[in-house]
């Protein structure tokens, strides 16, 4: 599964490895405003940086900017952690004048990150330098750094100065690259690339196409449940076919939603399919619960949430980072209830790991859960460590609405909060 780090930038948020972005800048204090917490953010995170330079901010100013929000940088440069050098001693350097040497260039630095025990490799380079001849060749290098960097640790923004392109080299920077990052209004706001906004425009559409096959395939467990009540003798034949339709279904598209993601170049559009291909395997995990044993009348959902917890560690790379902890719970939940209940849990759970711990951080999750009895609601707790909502660009997750649709199926009310811990509740009655 693709592995997020902190871009340091409040504006950008977490990044996946690969992420090529931009920003346009007018001033020196602009590049300082931006590069100075990209790169704490990246030397924080154990990456090895590379700072291009170029006017109006050389090598030795933007070393004295950094040196002022990273008092030890002296002693991280001398074990070659971070390098700050002009542009001139990079891309017009004589072994470094075509774009694919220029490329290789970028992708030794990141072999040599690994082979140091760095997680990475995080650079940038301001083009200031450009003159109008070289325009179309360096934009053709561009897109090519777009197809090379995307299966790489790497993460690269470039700097262009907005008084040295026209309104047609605007845009083509910005088609170049995965997003671009502009001042207006005194605040740094982005400029999506088509690529992006297709691919999240493809990942709004899964989610639709995804909620309304969770409501119609929940009514159809639903109506069968309520039918095999009525022909007791039939139950378990009937509850076990439909549990076998479902699986093969899920499986089916399991394999296709693996199969896109592979195939993908587009980091976005590749983790828009990993997205929906975690609420898949939580789909099935409800269903293993269900019909494992001959007994339907519900299911120990303390224990589904311990398999939960398990796989989704796995899927995000976290297993063994990030503890999953599960109370004890009393009860069992029935079919009706374990289905959506089950679904909100495999959301909330997946929001706390891909939002809550930027650039691979320990932390720890905690679940509880009581059943609805008489006169009293259940309810559904999700509680994380991590970083918060308010104030560092977290957000609550694009699965929010799904969740709240979904907890509608049982009488449910979503509820999202943040202090010394972020905690995702669930109340509903069954």
């Amino acid at each position: 599964m693709t592995a997020y780090v902190d871009s340091g930038i409040p504006a950008v948020g977490p990044l996946p490895w690969g992420a090529h972005f931009c920003q346009f800048y007018e001033t020196a204090q602009d590049l300082v405003d931006t590069l100075v917490p990209y790169f704490k953010a990246g030397l924080d995170g154990n990456e090895r940086c590379l700072w291009v330079a170029a006017p109006p901010l050389r090598a030795q100013g933007a070393t004295d900017a950094l040196r002022a929000a990273v008092p030890d940088l002296d002693r991280l440069m001398a074990r070659g952690q971070i390098e700050i050098v002009d542009a001139g001693e990079w891309y017009l350097s004589q072994d470094k004048k075509g774009a694919d040497d220029l490329i290789q260039g970028w992708l030794a630095k990141k072999d040599e990150a690994l082979a140091g025990g760095y997680k990475g490799l995080r650079v940038t380079g301001n083009t200031y330098f450009l003159e109008a001849k070289d325009w179309d060749s360096f934009n053709e290098y561009e897109e090519k750094v777009n197809g090379c960097f995307c299966d790489h640790q790497i993460i690269a923004l470039c700097s262009y100065c907005t008084e040295r392109c026209n309104a047609g080299g605007v845009l083509d920077v910005v088609e170049t690259h995965q997003f671009a990052l502009a001042r207006r209004r005194g605040q740094w706001a982005l400029l999506e690339s088509s690529a992006l906004k297709q691919a999240k425009e493809e990942l709004r559409r899964a989610n639709e196409a995804l909620e309304a096959r969770v409501e119609e395939r929940t009514r159809a467990l639903s109506a069968a449940l309520e039918e095999t009540r009525r022909a007791a003798a039939d139950k378990d034949v009937l509850l076990q076919e439909v549990h076998h339709r479902v699986k093969n279904n899920l499986q089916v598209v399991n394999s296709l939603l693996s199969l896109k993601a592979m195939r993908s170049n587009d980091p976005a559009l590749r983790e828009a399919f990993e997205d929906t291909l975690r609420r898949v395997t939580a789909m099935s995990l409800v269903h293993e619960a269900l019909y494992q044993h001959d007994d339907t009348s519900g299911i120990d959902f303390a224990q589904y949430l311990r398999t939960l917890g398990d796989a989704m560690a796995e899927s995000f790379g976290a297993s063994g980072r990030i503890t999953v902890e599960v109370a004890q719970a009393e009860g069992r939940l029935d079919l009706n209830t374990a289905v959506p209940v089950g679904l909100v849990a495999a959301e909330a759970i997946a929001n706390a790991f891909k939002h809550a711990f930027p650039g691979e951080r320990d932390g720890r999750i905690e679940i509880s859960f009581r059943p609805p009895r008489a006169g009293r609601e259940g309810e559904l707790l999700v509680r994380d460590d991590g970083r918060g909502i308010d104030g560092d660009g977290r957000q609550p997750g694009s699965g929010l609405s799904l969740v709240k649709a979904i907890a509608r199926q049982v009488g449910g009310q979503v509820s999202l909060s943040s202090g010394a811990a972020t905690e995702f509740r669930l109340a509903f009655t069954g």
